[in-house]
């Protein structure tokens, strides 16, 4: 597939990811390069996990595959030079993060960059769980929200939020996401933080 070169870059995620958490400290500056933008796309992992993968049994808990998680995500910081330590899968549940995600972004796009990256730094560096719609205004205060535009905490316990974070979940699983992160570009996807040199080497060739 031929390259667009005005085309953004959709980087979906779960706040949920140490992943994903990697990756939102690389794509802007690595699509700012070729010259293209970021539509930054929470969704929510879990439900995907359980719907459509098929798998209800809790990640770490999966045969080998839990023990390797558990050593490749601190493998995985040390790579990037970023500190982590995580607030755990178990104990984090991101549906009111990506909800507000998806409020803050219909008020100020950039904005809602800002509060994802303190929310991924408040699970997985300060390794505090941002669950409560209380933490969630807390972390969108201190990025610039103002409460008197917003009610977050009111906000994303309401069935519109709800609703719209179905919707977009809805919209990963049609664009065939599966796992966070995942970027697509020129409609070519890629999943995983440690595909970000192929994102760049496709923007760099223009698609092979």
């Amino acid at each position: 597939m031929k390259a667009d070169s005005a085309a953004p870059i959709d980087f979906w995620f779960d706040f949920l990811s140490p992943y994903g958490y990697f990756a939102s400290t690389r794509i802007d500056a690595l699509a700012a390069q070729h010259g293209r933008s970021v539509r930054w796309r929470a969704f929510y992992m879990r439900g995907i996990m359980q719907d459509k993968l098929g798998q209800t049994r809790p990640f770490l808990e999966v045969p080998l595959k839990g023990d390797y998680y558990k050593r490749d995500v601190p493998r995985m910081a040390r790579w990037f030079g970023l500190p982590f330590q995580s607030g755990g899968l178990s104990n984090f549940i991101s549906a009111n993060a990506c909800r507000a995600f998806w409020l803050i972004d219909d008020l100020d796009p950039l904005l809602a960059k800002r509060f994802a990256r303190e929310i991924f730094e408040w699970h997985h560096v300060r390794a505090t769980p941002p669950n409560t719609p209380a933490q969630i205004a807390q972390a969108a205060a201190s990025v610039g929200l103002d409460a008197a535009r917003l009610d977050i905490a009111a906000a994303v316990q309401q069935a519109p939020a709800k609703e719209r974070l179905r919707a977009e979940t809805d919209a990963a699983v049609a664009a065939g996401v599966w796992g966070t992160p995942t970027f697509v570009v020129d409609g070519e996807m890629f999943w995983g933080a440690d595909r970000l040199h192929l994102v760049d080497d496709w923007l760099r060739r223009g698609g092979w």
